[in-house]
């Protein structure tokens, strides 16, 4: 196929992750799906835009989204600006026919979801949300094995997303504590969490949550000598429920002292089980119930050394055994989709996956809101 060229919109944290994937590809996949040009960055100024194009490397910059969507030359677009943001530049992009890879949430709000859900319609492009978390060698493992039918008929399950950026109230955030800009645990930390546990063990029929805010005045990263007021969640507790019984709880926070980037998962089920840290991702722990116990025991919890295990043409770079890391999970996520978009398939996880987990995240804060459980969305 022809070359792609690619846009990126914003070049904030996610920008540069996104560009940083793109260069990536082709020490990790030879050949690449396809061979990719950085044409052009977006930002607000057209200083922040000069800076993004030498330190990405991109040929042109441009302060105008607008321009870079609709340029003749660029073919796949990268959404990585604040949740707000992400309509207007989708909406450009699929009227233009382009390519789009966004960042989750894949919008700020229901209304927004519905909305793109009726412009996918016509829609040809190929269009996948960054849900990397379905892209570790360990995650893949997990999904194989459950389709697999090692676990059985799901009992119950725990799973966590927890961060520790807003346990001090003096420390100043920006738009990610706002409700109106797309803002909150639910919606930043639950979107991976949710995502992951719908893709393994879903659907889930409804939800009860509870969720605080810690300070509710805090420094405004944006506005220096300024204060914010806070009304998006900065911890909740998700209790889910599946049709055939099955329950968990699902605990998404900035408040957990001593964490990083911690997201766990633990999953109970008639013949096995199995769980998840994200901080040591080369391992998949599993639990096989099968084997007969002896006097002096026989069953126990294996770890499945996942760590570098891509598919073909993606685990020879740099070789199987050595350890993966975070953005490692961000490249397999891209190459999926260029993988797509070269093959002519649909992408997963598709605008369509990331609209229904919208809903999920909205009708979870709907339940945080009147303090009740509610239905929960399914996928159309």
């Amino acid at each position: 196929m022809d070359t792609l060229g690619v846009g990126v919109i914003g070049y904030g944290f996610m920008g540069k992750t996104h560009t940083l994937a793109h260069k990536a590809i082709p020490f990790y996949y030879s050949p690449p799906p396809a061979d990719c040009e950085l044409r052009a960055v977006c930002e607000v100024t057209e200083e922040l835009a000069q800076a993004a194009r030498r330190a990405g490397g991109f040929q042109r910059c441009t302060t105008s989204a607008e321009d870079l969507i609709n340029a003749d030359d660029v073919d796949l677009v990268h959404v990585c600006t604040p949740n707000s943001e992400h309509m207007p530049a989708l909406r450009a992009a699929i009227a233009a026919g382009k390519h789009v890879y966004v960042d989750k949430p894949v919008t700020a709000s229901l209304p927004e979801a519905d909305e793109l859900e009726e412009l996918l319609g016509g829609y040809r492009g190929k269009a996948q949300v960054a849900l990397q978390c379905r892209f570790f060698p360990a995650t893949m493992k997990a999904r194989q094995l459950v389709e697999e039918g090692f676990l059985g008929p799901v009992t119950h399950f725990r799973a966590v997303y927890l961060h520790s950026g807003s346990v001090d109230p003096n420390k100043a955030v920006n738009w990610k504590s706002t409700a109106a800009a797309g803002g909150g645990a639910i919606r930043d930390l639950g979107v991976h969490i949710l995502d992951l546990l719908w893709w393994l063990i879903g659907p889930f029929q409804s939800a009860h949550c509870v969720s605080r805010i810690w300070a509710r005045q805090r420094p405004n990263l944006d506005k220096p000598g300024s204060m914010m007021s806070i009304d998006a969640e900065e911890a909740a507790v998700i209790l889910l429920r599946a049709a055939d019984g099955a329950f968990g709880s699902v605990d998404v926070s900035k408040l957990a002292t001593g964490t990083e980037d911690e997201l766990r998962f633990e999953i109970h089920a008639r013949h096995g089980a199995m769980r998840f840290n994200v901080m040591q991702p080369n391992y998949l722990e599993v639990y096989d119930a099968r084997p007969p116990d002896g006097d002096l025991g026989g069953r126990g919890w294996q770890s499945i050394a996942s760590v570098h295990r891509y598919p073909a043409p993606g685990g020879k770079f740099p070789g199987p055994k050595f350890t993966l890391d975070w953005f490692r999970s961000h490249v397999h996520s891209l190459y999926s989709l260029l993988k797509a978009i070269a093959a002519d398939a649909a992408p997963s996880p598709s605008l369509a996956e990331g609209i229904h987990i919208q809903r999920v995240l909205e009708a979870v804060r709907e339940s945080a809101a009147g303090q009740a459980w509610v239905e929960l969305p399914q996928a159309r």
